[in-house]
């Protein structure tokens, strides 16, 4: 252990005080026949104390700057290595970042970051088998992550078809498409909304038969109005009868339906089956007549409702 400035003086401090006294006495001595000899040998010993001191500090220095030279010139050397000479040197420890990475973006469901990650680990570092794995660990996920979404969004597209909402759910079906374009899932979604369209129209046949039979006419004509939109031309062909069959007979009802409640004075009731005589049957002369009455129907409701 070199000694530094304070204990350099320390270790002449005896020579420093020999010294010095030589030169005290040197001025005091009554014979000055011998005054000039001590103060030569006592400056000549106070020079050399204080070049012995100086040659002391002046190699510490030296060591000291030797030493933060030595430090300094490592820190240059690191600040210059080039990045794959750092990436070699600490790969252990950048391998174990990113695995930390994948398993992260993972858990946030950034799974195509986490394949970035993958793909960095293989032709950065060279760790090709784990890279492997880690890519099919995330793509199994991915796979899953995609299948339960995409059952979650079939149970919204049977609500669709519930409601009888086919153009909605072809709509939702090609969305469907774009964003699961590889998904085994998917197959023939289109054909299932056409199957279940097709079935709906065919059981809409069958009621609508089934109350003609029993001619219930308010219900095999709401039944018709459905139907219509399910017909191909040569459906139609065969229920044209039947049909032409239902709507006579509904109209006829509904103009009865109206005379009578026109005549019970059920100002009410008059309005609505009047009103639906001229929406459904417009070109008739009963739905002419019955717009004409329909006005001072109106006229009729406020006057009693107002006198009441």
């Amino acid at each position: 252990m070199k000694p530094n400035t304070t204990q350099c003086i320390i270790y002449f401090s005896p020579l420093l005080i020999l010294a010095c006294l030589g030169v005290i006495l040197g001025a005091t001595m009554s014979d000055w026949t011998l005054a000039p000899e001590l103060f030569l040998g006592s400056f000549i010993l106070l020079g050399v104390t204080l070049a012995s001191i100086g040659v002391v500090m002046q190699v510490n220095s030296n060591s000291e700057r030797s030493v933060d030279t030595t430090k300094l010139d490592s820190i240059l050397e690191a600040m210059q290595m080039s990045e794959n000479a750092k990436r070699i040197l600490f790969r252990d420890r950048e391998l174990v970042l990113l695995r930390n990475t994948v398993q992260e973006d993972i858990s946030k469901g950034d799974f195509h970051a986490a394949l970035v990650i993958c793909d960095q680990m293989a032709n950065v570092f060279g760790a090709v088998e784990e890279a492997e794995q880690m890519r099919t660990q995330v793509q199994q996920i991915i796979h899953k992550h995609h299948e339960d979404r995409i059952r979650n969004e079939m149970k919204q597209l049977e609500e669709l078809l519930v409601g009888h909402k086919w153009v909605e759910a072809y709509q939702y079906a090609a969305r469907l498409r774009r964003l699961f374009p590889e998904s085994p899932l998917l197959h023939g979604l289109e054909q299932h909304i056409a199957d279940t369209r097709t079935e709906y129209g065919r059981n809409l046949e069958v009621s609508f038969l089934q109350a003609a039979e029993n001619e219930d006419v308010d219900n095999a004509m709401g039944l018709l109005r459905e139907l219509d939109s399910y017909l191909t031309p040569e459906d139609a062909r065969k229920f044209k009868d039947i049909a032409a069959t239902v709507v006579s007979t509904y109209r006829e009802s509904l103009v009865a339906k109206f005379k009578m409640a026109v005549s019970d004075r059920r100002w009410r009731e008059a309005i609505v089956f009047g009103e639906e005589l001229t929406r459904h049957f417009p070109n008739t002369k009963m739905s002419e007549e019955a717009k004409e009455m329909l006005e001072t129907i109106h006229i009729r409701l406020v006057e009693e409702e107002t006198s009441v």
